[in-house]
């Protein structure tokens, strides 16, 4: 089944180091995010309470007749009288922000630039049926700060909550913080790259990244596309910083926390001592180990000048044997140096096409092209 696009779109852009997935092209004209196209929970309402003479703040509460907590969260109830009134002390307000906070990486992505990060483009995402043809699994996790990182062959993502389903809820969350609004306009973005077809829906579903509706059912996959269709026309000035950006690779986060904010790492896929040293030793021995080669190799060759000089004593037979000794190791030791050099040289070739195609992208980006970034990856993904 084809894609669905919202309205008034370019054809889709194909990048030409992956021609098995199209990228939907993002919308000509982003608007911010009015209203939900199909609500499918409402058991949610917004009503407005008094905190001074000249202030009011919305506040979030269940329907009579309805369960009492905010849905698919049991633990967040909603019937307490003195809840959410104090913005300062909501306790609403603070799981939202546990769990659709991305602060910690808002914060390192001004930085990744320096270190090739990827073009940043929301639309550098894979739909979920291509993970595998980069032999990735699929990790659901409920880490706000881990949704779409991936590490060599993990990618981590978290579902969507059930709350999301209703428009009194969204309301209620563009009053009461707006930097956790852009947030979760984001997060839901970031699913219209990833559920492009109805196989991407149906392994959603497997995965329970879609939660049921308010009748306990799931929604379908036309359901869905018309549910998914307001969050596709959002541009990046209406959501924060992280969700500029599409997938996000771990090891490059890692590399900036280390190195911008002095922290060993941003997330350790391996908690134990012993697992992250064998990880981060792991390119020092293999420095050590090149570095021994060439030394012995060296050693090798003044080994055999020495043994000339007392070549006189020899039989003849041996002295095509010590010329190969002779000029072997340095043979060694250049094609090391070329190996290296070509990796290097290859790498950094690759890495400045990306840094500067990523910084025309911003300059686009600043001057109004909402076509900006249309590729799924750079050359170093």
């Amino acid at each position: 089944m084809a894609p669905v696009l919202p309205p008034d779109t370019n054809e889709v852009a194909v990048s030409p180091s992956d021609t098995s997935t199209p990228t939907p092209a993002p919308v000509n004209t982003f608007t911010p995010f009015d209203r939900l196209a199909l609500e499918f929970n409402t058991d949610l309402e917004c009503a407005s309470v008094e905190i001074t003479e000249k202030q009011t703040r919305k506040i979030l509460k269940a329907k009579q007749g309805r369960k009492q907590y905010l849905p698919g969260q049991p633990r967040i109830r909603l019937d307490k009288p003195a809840r959410n009134v104090d913005a300062n002390n909501d306790p609403l307000l603070q799981y939202l922000e546990k769990c659709h906070s991305t602060q910690g990486l808002d914060e390192l992505l001004p930085w990744m630039r320096y270190i090739f990060v990827q073009t940043p483009s929301y639309t550098h995402i894979m739909p979920l049926h291509h993970q595998k043809s980069h032999a990735r699994e699929i990790k659901v996790t409920e880490n706000p700060g881990l949704h779409l990182v991936w590490y060599y062959e993990l990618i981590f993502i978290k579902p969507i909550p059930a709350y999301f389903y209703s428009q009194a809820f969204w309301e209620y969350l563009e009053n009461a913080d707006k930097k956790l609004y852009s947030a979760c306009l984001g997060f839901v973005r970031s699913y219209y790259m990833l559920i492009q077809y109805d196989i991407d829906f149906h392994q959603a579903c497997q995965l329970r990244l879609i939660p049921a509706k308010g009748n306990g059912e799931l929604p379908t996959y036309e359901e869905w596309c018309e549910f998914i269709e307001p969050f596709a026309k959002v541009g990046d000035h209406h959501v924060n910083r992280r969700y500029h950006y599409g997938e996000l690779r771990l090891t490059r986060i890692n590399r900036a926390a280390m190195l911008f904010k002095f922290n060993l790492a941003y997330f350790h896929i391996y908690p134990q001592w012993g697992s992250f040293l064998e990880h981060t030793l792991a390119p020092i021995i293999t420095i050590f180990a090149v570095c021994s080669v060439v030394l012995n190799s060296m050693q090798v060759s003044l080994g055999v000048l020495q043994l000339k000089n007392d070549m006189d004593m020899m039989p003849a037979a041996w002295f095509p044997f010590v010329d190969a000794s002779q000029w072997f190791p340095v043979v060694v030791m250049l094609s090391i140096a070329v190996i290296l050099i070509s990796a290097l040289f290859g790498m950094g070739i690759m890495g400045l096409k990306d840094l500067d195609r990523g910084n025309r992208v911003r300059e686009r980006k600043k001057s109004g092209d909402p076509n900006a970034g249309t590729r799924s990856h750079g050359m170093v993904w």
